[in-house]
Order: C-alpha cells, then structure tokens, then sequence
C-alpha cells in the first residue's frame, strides 16, 4: 500500500506540474493541452525509457522501477470511477422531448462515430492486415482513440492483454493523442475558418436564439441543499455504484458460464470490462435516485470534480507507461489510421453536416466534429469558438446527445464489446455488422435531411 500511496502522490504531481507548464509556456498555452496529458509525458520523458533511472541521486533504480510499474496499473484502477460518476446526479428527462430537439445530433454523432469502426475495419481487412502483417484488432483503434480518448483507451488494457495484442493500448493511446492535438490545435482554427467564410452567426437568418444574457439555454441545476457539499456522501455513493457494478458482472459471469457449461471456448461476458458495466449501472441508480426524489441530496459538480480526478489519474499512467518501443515500430499504422480517421470526420461534417444540421450548420456540427475527434471538452470549446455569445442552441443541442451516445459510443458498450467482437467473429464479418448499423443511421439522416 505504501508504494501505491507514494505513487498517487507522485501522479498528482506531476499533473500539477503539467498544469504549471502548460499555462506558462507561451507555445503550450496556444495547444491548450489537459494538465494530465503534459504530466504524462513529461513522466514518460523522466522515466526509465528516456532518461533512465539513476538521474535522480536519491531514488534508487528499484523504487523508480515500482513507481512505474505501479502507476501503469492506475488507468485500470481509475477508469472505474470515471465511468461510475458519468451519469450519477444528470437528470434525466423523457426521451421522446430530447429526441425530437437533438434528433440532428444524435443522428450526427452516431455517424461519426459507426463511421470510424467502418473505416477502421476496412483498413484492417484491406490494408493494415494483409499487407503490414498487424492484428485485425487493430480495427476499433480509430474509434476508440477518437471517441473514447485516453481514459478509455487505458481502461481496455487487459481486453488488448487477453485477446493477444499487448501493442494495441500503445496504439490507441497514440492514435486518442493524435485526436486530442488535432482537436484542440485544428479545431480553434477550423471553427474561426468557418466563422470568417459565413460572416459569424449574426449573418445566419435562421439562428435559434439562446436567453437574453448570451448564455446557451441549459435547463439550470437543482440547486442543492447543505448536504451536497459533503463529499464523502459522493464518495460513497460512487462506491456503491461500483461495487454493484462488480456484483452484475460476476453475475453475468457466472450466468454465462452455467448456461454455456465450463468447456466453452470463450466467454464473452469476460472480455466485457468492468467500467462499462459500472456506467449503465450508474444509469439505473441515476434513474431510482429521481424516481425516488433523492437525487436533490447529491451535487452534479461534485460528481464532476471526482471524475476529473480520476480522469487525470487515467490519462497520466497511461501516457507516462507508453511503450516508445511499440510506437516506432507501428508508426505508420499511426499515420494511416489518424490520417484516414480525421479525413472521414471531415469529410461527414462537409459533406453531409450542412444538410442534416440546422442552420448555422457549423455551429452545431463543430461540437461533434470535436467530441467524435478529441473529446467532450473540445466539442464545447469549439461550439465555444463559432458562438461566444449563445446565440444559438448548438451548446444545447450538443448536451442533450449526450444521454443517447455517450452510454454507447465513445467508451460505452459498444465500445467495450468492439474488441471480443472482432477476435471471435473476425474482422470481415464484423465490418458487415457495423456497415449495417451505420447504414440504419444513414437512412434516418437522409429522413432528417428530407423534412
């Protein structure tokens, strides 16, 4: 326990650290990178696979040996909680209202995102497999770099580890880090591309007004009562949801081994990991929680601050244990596979963004491109960039995606299932699968574009 505790603090920081450099150096300030992610690297850049371990005179090789080895197992730990406080303390409201208000970005962002597994697949089976001898695991890597971004490229480790491909954690960190920096770097410069072509959202006639202070019109929180600001209270009930979260899956383990007898070959409920239970369990005790009115005793914002820890924590053992040797050997598996993942979420936004969004298109299908490309945070910034003023409801139409794509995309059960789906039915059959499905929605953006 000593040296996990020793550990934590060192990870904390170095995010600190990550912080401080990213707000003084002039040219990282412009990148806007995560406190997390420079603490990161800035750990891989001090660690054993660069400088070494004998260049700080009073750490030993073998405690800067645990601290590594340790820390690599804090994207595992971590992501857990990150995904039990996903859902816990956001009201919910009927499903039909949000639908008929962000149908466009609903419909949007689920091409975006089957988009990627299509692409991804097809490089596997035509490209990355036949001609760079590479997994055909390899397939999910866009969509889970992209979409679920580090944290949930971390938490599914030991689904690389136990299906044979160690090298694809590397990989898709890589491929969440080359998402983040086209996000954040691109992204500002995109949005104020597009913002200067069509003369800004005042030139926009059809523009949905937000509320007469300029702010988007976000239905407000609950305000809490003196409770909320408890936080072991959110603590516990973290706790709570994770520890069901672990009784579910030992029951579904269970289930699906009496059902299928103990000679199986695979069993897929154990390559379903843990996070991705934890967050629908979330969901239903979200959902009891405000049937039974005792969501008012517990803070969103806190929920939020735990789950940034957390994410932090995530992301700065991931990328502080990133395999440099696996990453020069794959590089350009990197290059075709951000390079083909990025060309596609462009592609989408031009081609069918301005007749499936309303107008001013951009506005509403910047936030996608962000959140499909880098992560949440980016779609809100770049929605942030086109429409300082709230002008519009992009800022709210992306919000209400959220309850319909985050619990299955993006770190959700599809993406938790994408990687035993492909090593037990192939990659072949699991591009005609995901083809299907993105046709489903392709049909029903044509339908949007038709009213």
């Amino acid at each position: 326990m000593t040296e996990f505790y020793l550990t934590l603090f060192g990870a904390v920081l170095l995010v600190f650290l990550g912080n401080l450099i990213g707000k003084f150096s002039p040219l990282l300030r412009r990148f806007a990178l995560p406190g997390a992610v420079l603490g990161g690297l800035l750990a891989l850049l001090i660690g054993p696979q660069i400088l070494g371990t004998g260049w700080v005179p009073f750490l030993s090789s073998e405690k800067v040996d645990t601290f590594y080895a340790t820390l690599k197992k804090f994207p595992g730990m971590f992501i857990t909680i990150v995904f039990a406080c996903l859902m816990l303390g956001r009201k919910f409201e009927p499903i039909g209202a949000i639908w008929e208000r962000a149908k466009p970005q609903i419909v949007m962002g689920h091409l975006f995102a089957w988009g990627q597994y299509v692409v991804g697949l097809s490089l596997a089976v035509l490209i990355l497999g036949p001609l760079l001898g590479l997994d055909e695991l390899i397939g999910p890597l866009i969509a889970i770099g992209f979409q679920g971004g580090h944290g949930t490229a971390a938490g599914l480790g030991s689904n690389f580890s136990q299906l044979g491909f160690g090298d694809g954690q590397d990989l898709a960190l890589a491929v969440a880090t080359v998402g983040v920096l086209a996000g954040v770097v691109g992204g500002p410069f995109l949005a104020n591309a597009l913002k200067r072509r069509y003369e800004g959202i005042d030139s926009e006639s059809e523009a949905e007004p937000g509320n007469e202070e300029g702010e988007p019109d976000i239905p407000q929180r609950f305000q809490p009562n003196p409770l909320t600001g408890r936080l072991t209270v959110h603590l516990a009930m973290v706790g709570i949801v994770v520890a069901l979260g672990w009784a579910v899956l030992s029951g579904l383990q269970a289930l699906e081994k009496w059902i299928r007898g103990d000679g199986a070959e695979n069993y897929i409920s154990e390559y379903l990991p843990l996070f991705s239970v934890v967050l629908l369990v979330g969901m239903g005790v979200q959902a009891l929680l405000q049937v039974m009115r005792w969501d008012l005793l517990f803070d969103r914002d806190l929920f939020e601050k735990i789950s940034s820890v957390a994410l932090d924590m995530v992301i700065a053992g991931a990328l502080a244990t990133l395999s440099l040797k696996t990453l020069g050997q794959n590089w350009l598996a990197i290059v075709i596979l951000c390079g083909a993942g990025l060309a596609w979420n462009l592609a989408l936004l031009f081609v069918v963004g301005p007749r499936v969004y309303r107008k001013p298109w951009y506005a509403y299908g910047l936030g996608d491109l962000g959140g499909g490309t880098a992560t949440t945070a980016s779609g809100i910034m770049l929605i942030n960039v086109v429409d300082p003023k709230g002008k519009t409801d992009a800022l709210k139409a992306y919000a209400d995606k959220q309850p319909f794509y985050e619990p299955i995309m993006g770190g959700g059960l599809v993406t938790a299932l994408a990687l035993p789906t492909v090593a037990m039915l192939g990659a072949s059959i699991s591009l005609l699968i995901v083809l299907a499905i993105f046709s489903g929605w392709a049909v029903l953006a044509w339908r949007i574009a038709s009213e």
